[in-house]
């Protein structure tokens, strides 16, 4: 074929595929949600359309982040973005107990993608802004989407130079979270800990991971936390199976009990507590340590509790049924 046959993309107006916003693109969104997942390599299911959330209002589509269970709020719209709907998305993150939030549209106007960008420099949920677009071709009509802005991984260039120690502990953070979720360890959504502290999914209600950096103590720390009613009887379980952990955790870890939860940890000792304004090649030892701690400690610790809450509590326990 010559390129003299190649007929061009002739961009044509959303509203020649889907007339109207509510009955025509947000079922044809639900129907087709794996198309938009791809772009945004998530696997989304359980989509339900115009579902009222208290407290957050009606949300055009939620679906479920196929790997930990974790809500996802989708908003679309046909045209610009808008204030409107920028307000809803806010309204989303802070009442809707969403872990990820996506926001559709055709073109996003800088205002609004600085509000989103802020969103995800929080770092306790995931903002996705995605362009779409219709094209014709011949007698042929199609769609496409377009990430506009993702989840930011920051780089050393654009880290800033000031900030409350909130955002000084995110930019710590951040990367051990993206190293984590690539070893399928995701952060607990909104209302996990922030600041010092990282909470991460066991895949049970009743057990977490989590970490610290320089915490009350100066110590930096990774640690399996039980709770909820039984985390007494989950603790003992644990304990009289630790023969089974690696000889090199079984010399290292500490174990202990309170009234509302128990604990596994491992302390990083011997160091200073961490200068977390400190030059990037300072920090990302610290860093490698956290995040080589926990893999260890999941790897070691989920075949275990698998068993043990499974078997005590059945699937009621587990995140996501």
């Amino acid at each position: 074929m010559s390129t003299q046959d190649v007929q061009p993309l002739e961009p044509i107006s959303l509203r020649d595929l889907w007339p109207n916003e509510a009955s025509d693109f947000t079922p044809w969104l639900a129907r087709h949600i794996d198309r938009l997942g791809a772009i945004l390599n998530l696997s989304l299911e359980d989509v339900k359309p115009e579902v009222h959330l208290p407290g957050a209002g009606r949300v055009d589509l939620t679906a479920k982040q196929v790997e930990t269970g974790a809500r996802v709020v989708i908003e679309n719209q046909l045209g610009e973005s808008d204030d409107s709907h920028c307000l809803r998305l806010l309204g989303y993150a802070a009442n809707a107990e969403a872990s990820i939030l996506i926001w559709v549209a055709r073109f996003f106007h800088p205002y609004h993608l600085s509000i989103l960008t802020w969103l995800n420099e929080a770092d306790n949920i995931d903002v996705y802004a995605v362009r779409l677009r219709a094209y014709k071709v011949g007698g042929v009509r199609a769609a496409d989407f377009e990430t506009v802005i993702a989840p930011a991984q920051r780089t050393e260039a654009h880290r800033p130079t000031k900030g409350t120690f909130s955002t000084v502990c995110a930019d710590f953070y951040r990367p051990i979270v993206k190293r984590l979720r690539e070893e399928k360890l995701y952060p607990v959504g909104r209302g996990g800990f922030r600041g010092r502290y990282r909470s991460f999914q066991s895949g049970h209600t009743d057990a977490y991971y989590y970490t610290a950096i320089n915490d009350d103590d100066g110590v930096t720390r990774v640690n399996l936390v039980l709770h909820g009613a039984d985390h007494q009887k989950s603790y003992e379980a644990l304990l009289q199976r630790k023969g089974e952990l690696p000889e090199a955790l079984q010399e290292t870890l500490k174990w202990g009990q309170k009234e509302k939860h128990s604990s596994i940890y491992w302390d990083r000792e011997g160091d200073a507590p961490i200068a977390l304004d400190g030059p990037e090649e300072e920090l990302d030892p610290a860093r490698q340590w956290l995040g080589d701690k926990l893999i260890q400690f999941r790897d070691a610790f989920q075949p275990l509790l698998d068993q043990i809450l499974r078997a005590e509590n059945g699937s009621e326990n587990s995140e996501g049924s």
